[in-house]
Formats: structure tokens, sequence, C-alpha cells
């Protein structure tokens, strides 16, 4: 049903106030956008696509094969406090929806009331008074009809701001996914590379050892045991970096959880591989499935319908009003029909003078929107600049990660011959320690760079605005 339809069945106006109403949403100036502001010109494929074949997006963490992962997700949604904030404002803004509905309705009150009186009358030398009682029961009611839809329009804006909330909580979950996963990859590589610092130690001793042994039988020098040994405090120390770290990220894990940050987590010992290519939807696929655009563009709209609303405030109001009630001096008659009495009226009021309130509320309301419009033009270019950087990161970590794998192979045998070089006098002590720094900085470099394309994978998930969970936590 169309709203003139709505106008004829709900208020039965006369036909020439009727007439005005229906030539009213015919007008521009009245005439709410229904369409998203324009933004930036967007192409048919994605400048960093790696195919032209169009995927879909699904629950993307799944992507990792981790159900202990999925597990700490759902939890967070559940638990997180700033979900849950979110969760309350959400339905702060559909009470709105509902109170800006009742504004529809006439506002009835009733009530009882109860007077006495006394009154005195002076007549000679004498004085007499008179007590009068009385007792009323009264039903007000008042009314304002929507003539030019002015009602309509605030609760077309409350609707848009209830989706928009809608929005920003599953933008907030799918951030809340983001930032626990790629933590969680934190606090793995971290553990992994605990492992490699004690793994190192362990090297360094024995070389240590080979060389104070040579030392004391006078093969090797002072100054080949002191770097030695400090070569050995060097990767101790970044042994408790680690594990600060580790125990970092394992508390702020279980912060994002809701949990109390007591670093008890249990963390798995291995990244998760992912084989499958990149998503690879069509640009213009973004603007309807990104949370914060889907906000932005329901905040444009919320604001176009209050725009309109402030210019309708310039055209007349209608209001109805009416009493009624019973008045007399007795309790028991109050309900009765007999000493009924009422009143109605109605009034058209039509601005004329207010000063400039509301021409500067106009003025403002059309601020407002074009705020919004350029407001979501924004989120929509950042959206796909964060697409567009995750997907050509992706290419390039890509080639870092192949060339790093080589140099960790190459550093490891490097140290290798390194070891057997110098104990049989054919290198000296710094080419060793060279060798023993270059190996561990290669498989520490190779670690940070697997977990630096797992969190890209996550930014373009979250950059695509795909779902997190095959089951959506509510």
């Amino acid at each position: 049903m169309n709203k003139k339809m709505v106008f004829k069945q709900k208020y039965k106006l006369t036909p020439t106030i009727l007439s005005i109403i229906l030539t009213l949403p015919a007008c521009s100036y009245f005439k709410a956008t229904d369409s998203a502001p324009e933004t930036v010109k967007i192409p048919e494929q994605w400048s960093s696509a790696s195919t032209k074949k169009q995927q879909f997006v699904g629950p993307w963490l799944n992507e990792f094969s981790a159900p202990h992962l999925n597990t700490l997700v759902a939890e967070a949604f559940q638990q997180n406090p700033s979900i849950q904030s979110l969760v309350a404002s959400l339905t702060i803004a559909e009470e709105q929806t509902w109170l800006s509905w009742s504004a529809f309705w006439p506002k009835i009150n009733t009530g009882i009331g109860a007077s006495r009186n006394q009154r005195s009358n002076a007549s000679g030398f004498s004085v007499s008074s008179s007590r009068v009682n009385n007792v009323g029961f009264s039903l007000d009611f008042m009314w304002e009809i929507d003539l030019w839809y002015k009602l309509g329009n605030e609760l077309n804006a409350t609707e848009h701001e209830r989706i928009a909330s809608v929005s920003d909580l599953q933008a907030a979950q799918l951030s809340l996914a983001a930032n626990i996963t790629k933590t969680w990859f934190d606090a793995i590589v971290a553990g992994q590379q605990v492992k490699l610092a004690e793994k190192t130690i362990v090297s360094f001793k024995n070389a240590l050892n080979i060389i104070e042994r040579g030392y004391d039988r006078g093969i090797y020098q002072a100054l080949d045991v002191r770097l030695s040994r400090g070569n050995l405090l060097n990767a101790q120390g970044r042994k408790e970096g680690f594990l600060r770290i580790q125990d970092e990220s394992t508390r702020l894990l279980e912060s994002l959880l809701g949990r109390y940050p007591s670093a008890s987590l249990e963390i798995p010992d291995e990244l998760p591989v992912v084989s499958k290519t990149l998503p690879n939807n069509i640009p213009s696929s973004l603007l309807n499935r990104r949370p914060d655009i889907i906000a932005a563009e329901q905040r444009f709209f919320a604001s176009d319908q209050r725009m309109i609303k402030t210019r309708k405030n310039m055209l007349p109001t209608i209001q109805i009003s009416g009493s009624g009630g019973t008045s007399t001096q007795k309790l028991k008659e109050v309900f009765n029909p007999e000493y009924l009495i009422w009143s109605i009226a109605g009034n058209l009021t039509q601005p004329i003078f207010h000063g400039a309130q509301l021409h500067t509320e106009r003025l403002q309301a059309e601020a407002r929107t074009k705020q919004a419009a350029a407001d979501y033009a924004q989120v929509a270019l950042q959206a796909f600049q964060e697409v567009e950087t995750t997907m050509a990161a992706e290419k390039w970590l890509s080639k870092q990660q192949h060339f790093l794998t080589a140099e960790a192979k190459e550093s490891l045998e490097a140290e290798r011959l390194a070891e057997e070089d110098y104990i049989a006098g054919l290198t000296d002590i710094i080419t060793l320690l060279e060798a023993q720094r270059r190996a561990f900085t290669s498989e520490n470099n190779l670690l940070d760079l697997r977990k630096q394309r797992l969190q890209n994978r996550v930014n373009l998930y979250l950059a695509l605005g795909g779902p997190v969970l095959t089951t959506p936590s509510k």
C-alpha cells in the first residue's frame, strides 16, 4: 500500500486538502533521496586481482581450519563488553523507532480530582460560612494529524538509524573476530620464536663449550670466549623478549574474549595453513557487504529524512484536542452521565515568525545531510583502498616468503659449515658468530612473515566484509 492510500484510509481528508497532500510528494523539495550518495568511479575488476574469476566470500574463519579459534570467536561475541554495549545500543535504537511510531496516535490522559471551598458571609453582627465540595472525573486527549507526513519522516529516520545500529554491531563483530584471530597468530608465533630461541641457545652453548675447551688447551684466544659468551647472552635475552610478547598476546586475547587476563589460555604450537586463492568479488559488491558502508548509507538516509522534516516545519499544523468528564459535589455521582461535561476543539497553526529558528534548523539539517553523504563516500573510498592494498600485499608477501625460505635454508647450512671450519681452524670466530646470527635472524624473519601473510589474509576478509561464522552468534 502506497502513501497516498494510507493518507486516504487513515485520515479521510476532504478532497481539497487531500489534493494538496497528494501533490506534495511530487515536489522534489519535499521528496526524500532513494539512492546512496555517489562515490568514486568503481571499476569492474579489482586492479590488484590475481584472477578474473569471481568468488563468493563465505564464513572466512573456516578458511583457517581451526575449530578452537571458531569457539573463541563465538565466545567473544557473547562475552566481550564492547559487543554487549552495542547490543544495548541496538535495543535503544529499536525502542526509539517505537517512540517515533507512537507519535502518530492521540495522547489520552485520565484523572480524578477533588476540592473543597469555604465561603464566609457577614450579616449584621453574625458571620455565616458555607462549604462546597466538588469531585470530578476527566478524560483528555490531543492528536496532531500528520498532514504532511512529518511524523512519518521522523519514523523513517529512526528506522534507518536502527538498521545502522544493526550494521554497527555486525562491523564490531567482524572487527573483533579479526583482532582475535590476529592476536591468536601473534601468540602462536611468539611461542614458536621462544622455541627457536631455546634451540639457538642450545647451539650457542655447544659452540661455547667447544671454544672454552679449546681455550684451555691454548687453541683459541680469550677474545673468542668472550664473543661466544656474548652471543649466548644475546640469545638468552631474545628468549625473554619473546616470552614477554607471548604473555602480552595471551592476556590481550583473553581480554578480547571477555575473560580475566590471567595468561592461562592454551595456545596451539603451529600456525594454520591457508591454501585457497584470494577471494575476488567485484568491487561494487563491497557497497552491499561491508557493515560500515551500510551503516554510513543508512545514516545518510536518516539525515535526509530529517532534512525533509525541517522543510515541512514551515507548513501548517493541525491539532485536535478534547476533554470530557463529570463534575459533582458527591463522590458517588462522579461517574453519573447526567453530570457529564465535554469539549472538543481543532486548530490550524501556520508558522509566521519564529525568529531564525525554523530557517536555521533547515539549513543545519541540509548541512548534516551533505556531511553524511561525504562520510559515506569517505567510508566507501577507505574500503576500496583497504581491499586493493591487502590484495596487492598478498603478492609481495608471497614472493618475500619464497626468498626468505631459501635464505633460511642457506643460512642454516652456512652456520653448519662455519662451525666446522672454525673447529678445523679454517676461519675466525667473527665468521662463526655472524653465521650463527644470520641463521637465527632468517628463521625468525620467516616465522614473522608467515604470520604477516595470515594476518594480511584476515585484513582482506575484514576489508571485504564477509560473514565470520557459519552460524552467527546472536
